[in-house]
């Protein structure tokens, strides 16, 4: 099979986009679903009938390597020019990503969407066309906010925020969520 090209996904082929605005450096994003249960008893029973689901809860972390307007404008001026803090990040729903850990304007931020994508290379270009790559979204976590921030720096190292946030619903390239209940909440 000559000319076939891996499609594992790792860091070096993801991009990943909050609100939908693509991080620079974005270094790395986890995420993890959980569905709370509780045990139905009964008398004259040691163990539970069933076990119900009473929630269903997302949350990860997203890590960014920091870039300051210094740098924007000495080093790379191909990136936004004031750098890609919280309070430097507009979401395309209003605000900035400050806005959620900011105590002045908690109450008025806005959710945003976390999504991670595949770059594809493609196949080869036509003669005298520029190549194009192209992106496949394979994960989705809808209606985020961020709950921490902190940031790391050592001597030898690069400023990394490092972010917390909890979402609504999640999905990935092999499932789509639904939510539960009678209420569309999407509106």
């Amino acid at each position: 099979m000559a000319g076939q090209k891996p499609s594992f996904i790792t860091g070096a082929n993801a991009k990943i986009q909050a609100g939908g605005v693509t991080f620079a450096y974005a270094s790395d994003v986890s995420y993890q679903v959980t569905v709370d249960t509780i045990p139905v008893e009964t008398m004259g029973r040691y163990e539970p009938v069933t076990n119900e689901p009473v929630n269903y809860s997302v949350s990860g972390t997203l890590s960014v390597v920091r870039y300051t307007k210094v740098a924007a404008v000495n080093i790379m001026p191909s990136v936004a020019p004031n750098g890609n803090g919280l309070g430097e990040v507009d979401w395309t729903t209003g605000g900035t990503g400050s806005d959620q850990i900011n105590p002045g304007n908690i109450l008025f931020s806005s959710t945003w969407d976390l999504a991670v994508f595949q770059k594809q290379e493609p196949a080869a270009a036509a003669p005298g066309a520029a190549p194009t790559t192209t992106s496949t979204e394979f994960i989705n976590i809808i209606d985020c906010r961020f709950t921490s921030k902190r940031a790391a720096l050592n001597k030898r190292g690069l400023l990394v925020d490092q972010l917390s946030f909890v979402g609504r619903l999640a999905d990935d390239d092999s499932f789509e969520v639904s939510p539960s209940g009678d209420q569309d909440l999407s509106s």
